[in-house]
């Protein structure tokens, strides 16, 4: 893997980079920790491993673990493309790439796609993922994938990030290293708040203060975390029938040449069916109904669309645009492409097929250099997005030594008896 230099960023604004160096790299350190927490594995995630690929695949990924599965694609530049949005991949109009699009949860540990709360008797659902490899794009990469030179499209079923920036996912990871991958304690200041709870008791009151004064947390954290809270309740309201069937948003921005920066979206120009979960639920209903909708005959569209902006528009960018995931753009979305996934494609619930899905490693940083990742967040997934990769392939890798082994023996027996 080789990587190109990448100039300071003008609409990045860093505040303290040694800080956020630090941030980083221990948050890539607790995504290696929580990844060997979670694997070995846990019955339900045993029995997903086991119904549902190789043999050889023993860890799943950091981000996005459980996948609905794969779909082949292409990914056709407009044919009257504005020349305004001629730029890096989209330059040239009419042009058509090949590309590999995985389904998934966002979810850090293999669960039902859906579930009931106990407490509450609702149904609560959870972030839908969709990444796009479009395949061999020729130009200048910021990091190849594998020795190729493919751009990657991250995307959710929100046009936010639940959580803003490096600080409040390093102190995400850090709760759920503490306590049993549970995110619950990352909220604990709200309870504060007498609204929120009323029975707190001193005990866990001062619990709560000494976490706070452990973390600094001050009252700009807090308001993030209030808006995170939001978004989640918003995400586990959301119910999605069908993967096929729902927008996807990139939430955090990119560079549009040198001297803007977009957002991206991805949305069907066809509702498909069904539109919402089935009941009773299943725990694995969205792969379902993937395969099911894979198996008809009429090929599924989707507009691939733009939010531009640049420092001469009224809005600007500012801090807020760029470093704050969680800030959404209202700006109207310009179609720049078209995905077009040809059916049937009866392979998607084949081994093979599924073995080559989960070998493919998804990093925003696959991208050509007019398309750069940029903010907090995005400087975040560089690296932790790669220490997954890196970790989950060795492991892997090292859960087939045995069988390798055995069959070097097996030869050695044949040949020298």
């Amino acid at each position: 893997m080789s990587q190109t230099s990448i100039p300071r960023c003008p609409f990045e604004h860093i505040q303290n980079p040694d800080l956020e160096a630090e941030q980083i790299a221990e948050t890539a350190d607790l995504t290696v920790k929580l990844l060997d927490k979670r694997y070995p594995l846990k019955d339900e995630q045993l029995k997903f491993l086991s119904e549902h690929y190789p043999s050889s695949i023993r860890t799943l990924r950091g981000v996005h673990p459980k996948s609905h599965g794969c779909v082949k694609a292409t990914f056709t530049i407009n044919a009257d493309i504005a020349p305004e949005f001629q730029v890096g991949l989209f330059a040239e109009a009419g042009k058509q790439f090949d590309a590999i699009i995985r389904f998934s949860n966002a979810a850090a540990l293999v669960s039902p796609d859906s579930a009931v709360n106990s407490k509450t008797n609702e149904i609560e659902h959870g972030s839908r993922g969709m990444a796009i490899k479009v395949l061999n794009v020729g130009g200048e990469v910021l990091t190849d994938d594998n020795g190729a030179h493919n751009q990657d499209f991250l995307m959710i079923n929100q046009p936010v990030f639940a959580f803003a920036n490096t600080k409040d996912y390093l102190r995400l990871d850090r709760v759920l290293d503490q306590q049993d991958d549970k995110p619950d304690g990352f909220f604990a200041p709200l309870q504060l708040n007498p609204a929120v709870n009323p029975n707190l008791t001193e005990e866990k009151k001062r619990q709560i203060l000494a976490y706070m004064e452990a973390e600094n947390i001050a009252e700009a954290d807090i308001q993030r975390m209030l808006h995170s809270a939001g978004i989640i309740k918003g995400i586990k309201s959301t119910d999605v029938g069908n993967p096929l069937s729902i927008q996807y948003f990139s939430a955090a921005p990119f560079l549009f040449g040198s001297d803007r920066v977009m957002k991206f979206s991805a949305r069907p120009c066809t509702l498909v069916p069904p539109e919402q979960s089935p009941s009773p639920l299943s725990d694995n209903y969205l792969r379902d109904v993937l395969i099911e909708t894979m198996s008809k005959d009429d090929a599924l569209e989707f507009d691939f669309m733009v939010q531009i902006r640049h420092e001469g528009d009224d809005f600007g960018v500012d801090n807020e645009d760029i470093e704050n995931a969680s800030s959404e753009w209202k700006d109207k979305f310009h179609k720049v492409a078209k995905i077009t996934i040809p059916r049937p494609q009866p392979e998607v619930d084949t081994t093979e097929h599924l073995a080559h899905c989960e070998k493919l490693a998804f990093t925003p940083w696959h991208s050509l250099v007019e398309h750069q990742p940029i903010g907090s967040i995005n400087r975040l997934r560089k690296s932790v997005y790669q220490a997954s990769a890196d970790h989950r392939l060795e492991v892997d890798a090292h859960a087939q030594l045995p069988s390798v082994v055995r069959l070097l023996e097996k030869l050695f027996k044949s040949l020298f008896g």
